[in-house]
C-alpha cells in the first residue's frame, strides 16, 4: 500500500536522509520549481523503465508530482513490480506551497 505522507513528514525524511525523492512531472514542469534535490523521473518513463526506479530502493522512495495523483498512481505501479517502502507526497507540490515549504 502506498502511504500517504504530508509536507511536515516529507522534512523530517529529508533532514534525516532517509529517503530519494522521485518528482514524477514531466521535465518543463519540473524545470518551473522542484524540491531541492528531487530527481525528475516522469511516471511514463518509469512505466516503460524501471529499472531508472529499483536502483533507489535501498531507500525509502517518496514520489511527488502536482497534485499526488500522479505520484500515487506511479507508486502503486512500483509496489505491483516489487518495489517496497513506496511513499506519495499528499497534495503534491500544491499541498508542499500552501505549507510554505521551499521550492527551487
Amino acid at each position: 500500500m502506498v502511504l500517504n505522507i504530508i509536507a511536515d513528514e516529507l522534512m523530517d525524511m529529508i533532514n534525516k536522509d532517509e529517503c530519494v525523492i522521485i518528482d514524477v512531472r514531466e521535465q518543463f514542469e519540473y524545470e518551473s520549481g522542484h524540491i531541492e534535490n528531487s530527481i525528475p523521473i516522469s511516471m511514463y518513463d518509469i512505466f516503460n523503465d524501471i529499472s531508472l526506479i529499483k536502483k533507489y530502493s535501498d531507500k525509502k522512495i517518496v514520489l511527488v508530482c502536482s497534485s499526488g495523483h500522479r505520484s500515487h498512481y506511479t507508486g502503486k505501479f512500483l509496489e505491483e513490480n516489487g518495489i517496497e517502502k513506496v511513499y506519495n507526497l499528499y497534495n503534491g507540490l500544491y499541498g508542499w506551497e500552501i505549507e510554505e515549504k521551499p521550492l527551487v
